[in-house]
């Protein structure tokens, strides 16, 4: 018998037939070919506009979201930073005292305000809070009326604490860059978009940076090449820290639009949960702050306590009807974020009509409630909450290494424009 290799045998040589189940892997390439275009050319394409759009997207957007990035990373502790920074005022000496029932300090309240009306009581479940009650807005302005501390155990007004008022500010810069508006004005329109943009640099930047060969080395996705000097270090850092970040900044972005659009949070809602979001329900302007007869809150508190057990502070809201049903916003002594609330509703009697626990609820609604604290990373634990942190400061590398990366780029491409053409004859 004849034997021969596919180079040596002529046309009329025997060579094995094709499995009929066999793919055909160039079939695809094949078809593209014929049609004028080729795979590789379809991704080098792709490549080229994910990279425009990286890039473009990135000059933008960069500043918008190292402004958010940063006055987010600045709100990761505001809670413990205005704990810290104001004993006496939001912890209070608790040696040998008794603490105020509710009533008692809508009470002491009204001795210092007369005809102000409360809305919320918030009593601290552990010795050394101070409490807060929030008062209804003057008539006729709209929002939120003023929160106020108080010593729980004799009911004095304490006084705002320190660092609320920059908070505040960094609050606002963070939503809608501080913008005239507020909500309802441009700014939130442009970190919307921003964080639009986040996911898009963050999509974008995972599929310019995978690697042509060996992405299954780790050391390729995260080890930086800090041995390297100009423009190769920066696009390593560039590369490798988002790798890093990817995740996160994914997740900022997606709660973050949260807070963005209203079709976003219904879409989002609809989708974790099943249902439309609930109408907020707001008092008739012109009896916002009309002081009336103050339903009484101690019956339906001490029902609370003895059903819930240990909690961390528990927010129980006034009735504008006297007889109306008291519901209790309440934290577990052991709830796992600051976000996984429950929801009491008593009879004024201190008969319990119902109670949503935050640890029976499905996950979509988990989801929904702890908004927030997913976006800051509270509901991954302390461990969430550093690493968010830590990836909000890492916004400013991304800018600053992306833009040295687009000026190197310019400055090649003008230095080859300005190169003088070879002649011809000179390169023969």
């Amino acid at each position: 018998m004849q034997t021969c290799s596919p180079r040596s045998c002529g046309p009329t040589s025997h060579r094995i037939a094709p499995a009929r189940n066999r793919p055909d892997r160039s079939s695809h390439t094949r078809s593209l070919a014929g049609a004028g275009v080729t795979l590789r050319e379809i991704k080098t394409r792709l490549r080229a506009v994910l990279f425009q759009v990286h890039w473009f997207v990135g000059l933008v957007a960069g500043l918008v979201l190292v402004a958010m990035a940063l006055t987010g990373a600045a709100m990761s502790f505001e809670d413990e930073i205005l704990r810290a920074l104001n004993p006496g005022i939001v912890t209070v000496e608790a040696a040998g005292r008794t603490a105020l029932t509710p009533d008692g300090l809508v009470a002491r309240l009204a001795e210092a305000r007369p005809g102000a009306r409360v809305t919320a009581v918030t009593v601290p479940g552990t010795s050394g809070e101070s409490a807060q009650v929030r008062l209804a807005p003057e008539p006729g302005r709209p929002g939120r009326g003023e929160t106020l501390r108080l010593d729980p155990y004799d009911g004095r007004i304490l006084g705002e604490a320190r660092g609320e008022a920059a908070f505040a500010l960094v609050l606002r810069l963070h939503r809608w860059l501080a913008l005239p508006g507020g909500p309802d004005g441009p700014g939130r329109q442009i970190t919307g978009a921003a964080a639009f943009g986040l996911i898009v640099l963050s999509l974008s930047g995972l599929y310019l940076r995978w690697p042509a060969s060996r992405a299954r080395d780790w050391r390729v996705w995260l080890k930086p090449a800090l041995g390297r000097r100009g423009r190769p270090l920066y696009w390593s850092l560039h590369a490798v820290v988002g790798t890093w970040v990817l995740v996160l900044y994914l997740v900022m972005a997606l709660t973050g639009l949260w807070w963005s659009y209203g079709w976003y949070r219904a879409g989002a809602t609809m989708l974790l949960t099943g249902r439309a979001p609930a109408a907020e329900a707001r008092p008739p302007r012109d009896e916002a702050g009309r002081a009336g007869p103050v339903p009484a809150l101690d019956p339906a508190f001490a029902a609370f306590r003895a059903a819930a057990g240990p909690y961390a502070w528990a927010s129980v809201s006034v009735p504008r009807n006297p007889a109306g049903t008291v519901r209790i916003r309440s934290l577990a002594a052991d709830a796992p974020h600051p976000r996984a609330r429950d929801e009491w509703r008593i009879r004024p009697d201190g008969r319990i009509e119902g109670r949503t626990l935050y640890a029976a609820e499905p996950l979509g609604e988990r989801l929904v409630t702890a908004m927030l604290d997913l976006h800051q990373g509270r509901w991954f634990g302390m461990a969430g909450t550093v690493a968010f942190l830590l990836a909000a400061l890492a916004m400013p590398l991304f800018a600053v290494t992306g833009l040295l990366l687009y000026l190197g780029r310019r400055r090649s491409r003008r230095r080859i424009a300005r190169a003088p053409a070879v002649p011809a004859a000179a390169s023969r």
